[in-house]
């Protein structure tokens, strides 16, 4: 989908090769390996004239898809499908850079498709325990849409100000994992427990980071 799994930055940078450098995060690292791996379904799609905007909304849409099969109860299904579509969040990058199309307007989208894409995965689950009647899980669930929009807005508050803040122990492709994995192998109760309880830690975690950096540079 378009959007890699997570933050304001857009995701259009993957090279020909991997980069040999420390990693501020996984993202940054599956961004970096995954350019290699997608490259000649890029090249491809760069000789057809795909624009990098149309892949970016063609992976929201698959996502949306996925949370109307976990709506309709479907879990192992939608698992499934999510680890299937979810590499399609690198293309975007590699292909604006494969085009040299680059630009803001590319990245507000790709983060805004991201965004949309994380709340129909978490409220596709959501519908189908409102239907259940089960109040616990969908109060897990809505903690955990919460939760993962502040993740975002955390970095993007920060990066406005001039703070870098990639920290965080489930930002976006751990959560897309986490999501897919878990409903995979039959356990979405674990899930549900762990996406909330992890992405309020993540939310601490960037508050903890960005207080300790500006702290520094009011001193």
């Amino acid at each position: 989908m378009a959007g890699g799994m997570q933050g304001v930055g857009h995701k259009r940078a993957a090279g020909r090769a991997a980069p040999r450098r420390a990693f501020d995060c996984l993202t940054d690292w599956a961004r970096a390996w995954g350019g290699i791996l997608l490259a000649p379904v890029v090249r491809v799609m760069a000789a057809l004239r795909v624009h990098p905007n149309t892949v970016t909304l063609f992976g929201m849409l698959l996502q949306v898809a996925v949370g109307v099969v976990f709506g309709l109860g479907y879990f192992r299904w939608g698992g499934a499908s999510l680890l299937i579509v979810a590499p399609v969040d690198a293309l975007d990058g590699a292909l604006a850079r494969a085009l040299g199309t680059k630009g803001r307007f590319g990245a507000f989208l790709d983060s805004t498709a991201d965004r949309v894409s994380d709340s129909a995965l978490i409220l596709g689950m959501m519908v189908h325990y409102l239907n259940q009647g089960a109040h616990l899980e969908v109060l897990l669930l809505l903690v955990s849409l919460v939760a993962a929009l502040l993740v975002s807005y955390t970095r993007a508050r920060a990066e406005a100000l001039g703070f870098t803040c990639k920290v965080g122990i489930l930002t976006r492709l751990e959560r897309i994992l986490l999501i897919g994995i878990f409903t995979l192998i039959g356990l979405p109760e674990i899930l549900l427990w762990l996406l909330a309880l992890l992405s309020l830690i993540t939310v601490a975690q960037r508050v903890i980071h960005i207080y300790a950096i500006a702290r520094q540079e009011d001193v």
